[in-house]
C-alpha cells in the first residue's frame, strides 16, 4: 500500500490532476444520471433539498471538530448571494435533466465558464479583450450546434439547463469575490447552510415522504455529489485548471453511455461537436487566465483573470 502511495505521489502533479478531473467526472455525470430515478416519486426541488442536506450532515463531523466558523458581518450580502445562486443553479439542473437527454444537458453545462468570463467584466469590472471574447462567442456557438434552433424542436427543459449553468457560472464569480475576504471554510460552510435553508421551503411545498427507494436514490446522490466535489478539490489542488479541463470532457462519452444503457437515449454527432466546441473554448480561456496570472506582477491589486 504505501509502495502504490510512494508511486503516486511521484507522479508529475498534472497526471495525478487529470486522474482526480476524470474521477469527478464520472461521479457528477452518474450523479445528474441517478436525478431521474429519484425524481420519479419526489419533486426535483425537494431531491435538492435532500442532496443540500446530505452535504450539510457531512459537514457536521468537521463542525464538531473545528467549531462552526464564523462569516464577517460585511461579508453576509456576498455569502448570501453566492448561496442563491448556487440554489438556482441546482433547481435548475435537478429540474430539467430528467426531461432531457443527459449528454445534451451535459454539454450545455460546459458554458458555466462562458457565462463567467460575460459576468466578470460587470461584476469584477475586469478587461476582456478580443481573443477571450471570440472564444466566448465560439463557445456560445457550440450551444447552437447542440441545440440546431429551426432544424430540432427545441425542449424548454434545455433552456432551463442553459439557466442553470448561467447561475453556476455567475456564482463562481461572486466566489472569487468573496475568496478575497473570507477564508474556505468558512465559506463551505455558509454555502451549505444557505443552500439547505433556501431550498427547504421548496421541498416542504412540494413534500411527499420518502419511501425506503427513494431514500436509497437520495443517499447514492449525495454519495456520488460528495465524491465528486472531493476528486474536484484533489484535482485543482496538485495541477493548474487550465492542465486539466480539457479532461473534463470525459463526462460527455459517460453522459452518453449512461443515457443510451439506463434510459435508452440515442444521440447524434452534433451534441459531441458542440460540446467539443464550448469545452474547447471554456479551455482557452483558462489557459489563457493563468498565462496572464503568472505574467501579473507580485503586487499587482487587480483581480486574476483579466485580459
Amino acid at each position: 500500500m504505501k509502495e502504490a502511495r510512494a508511486r503516486w505521489d511521484a507522479l508529475p502533479g498534472t497526471v495525478r490532476g487529470a486522474v482526480w478531473m476524470v474521477l469527478a467526472g464520472l461521479f457528477f455525470t452518474a450523479m445528474l444520471g441517478v436525478v431521474k430515478p429519484a425524481s420519479s416519486n419526489l419533486h426535483p426541488l425537494a431531491v435538492a433539498f435532500y442532496r443540500h442536506a446530505m452535504t450539510l450532515l457531512l459537514m457536521v463531523p468537521v463542525f464538531v471538530r473545528s467549531g462552526i466558523p464564523r462569516p464577517k458581518r460585511e461579508n453576509l450580502g456576498v455569502i448570501g448571494l453566492r448561496g442563491l445562486l448556487g440554489f438556482i443553479a441546482t433547481a435548475c439542473w435537478f429540474y430539467a435533466v430528467p426531461n432531457v437527454p443527459l449528454a445534451d444537458s451535459t454539454a450545455i453545462n460546459f458554458t458555466a465558464p462562458l457565462w463567467a468570463t460575460i459576468f466578470a467584466t460587470i461584476i469584477l469590472g475586469e478587461q476582456v479583450r478580443a481573443r477571450r471574447w471570440s472564444a466566448t462567442a465560439f463557445g456560445f456557438l457550440g450551444v447552437l450546434v447542440v441545440l440546431r434552433p429551426g432544424f430540432e424542436e427545441i425542449p424548454v427543459y434545455l433552456f432551463v439547463v442553459l439557466g442553470g449553468a448561467a447561475a453556476w457560472g455567475i456564482q463562481h464569480v461572486v466566489l472569487r469575490r468573496l475568496s478575497q475576504r473570507e477564508s474556505v471554510p468558512v465559506i463551505l460552510a455558509c454555502h451549505a447552510v444557505i443552500l439547505c435553508t433556501i431550498s427547504l421551503g421548496p421541498a416542504l411545498y412540494f413534500w411527499v415522504t420518502p419511501t425506503w427507494a427513494d431514500a436509497a436514490w437520495i443517499l447514492v446522490l449525495g454519495v456520488l455529489g460528495t465524491l465528486g466535489h472531493m476528486c474536484l478539490a484533489r484535482s485543482f489542488a496538485v495541477a493548474e485548471a487550465s492542465a486539466v479541463l480539457p479532461f473534463d470532457y470525459m463526462k460527455m462519452p459517460v453522459a452518453a453511455l449512461i443515457g443510451y444503457f439506463a434510459y435508452g437515449e440515442f444521440l447524434d454527432a452534433y451534441t459531441f461537436l458542440g460540446a467539443a466546441m464550448i469545452l474547447g473554448a471554456s479551455v482557452y480561456i483558462a489557459r489563457r487566465e493563468a498565462q496572464l496570472a503568472r505574467a501579473a506582477p507580485p503586487l499587482r491589486s487587480d483581480p486574476p483573470g483579466t485580459g
